[in-house]
């Protein structure tokens, strides 16, 4: 997996992020012109938190609206998946 949880308490959360998942971290900072990683990680959970569901929509490359929900996988197991170890 390349994002992993290492720590979790009340105040902070520690993830490690590697592989395809980092390099496409990366990618975004580069091709959208933000200053840096944490700076597109606070953008999305801004993006997120203000949505009232869980899909967001987004203009692609191309031009074209496209409507983005999370897998199965990666929701709470009481939304009908497992949850992430």
């Amino acid at each position: 997996m390349a994002i992993q949880r290492t720590t979790a308490t009340d105040t902070d959360l520690n993830l490690v992020i590697n592989n395809g998942d980092f390099q496409v971290l990366r990618e975004t900072v580069t091709r959208l012109g933000f200053r840096n990683e944490e700076s597109v990680l606070r953008y999305v959970l801004a993006v997120l938190s203000k949505s009232a569901t869980r899909s967001v929509s987004i203009t692609d490359t191309n031009g074209a609206k496209v409507s983005l929900n999370p897998s199965p996988d990666l929701l709470a197991s009481d939304n009908g998946a497992a949850p992430l170890a």
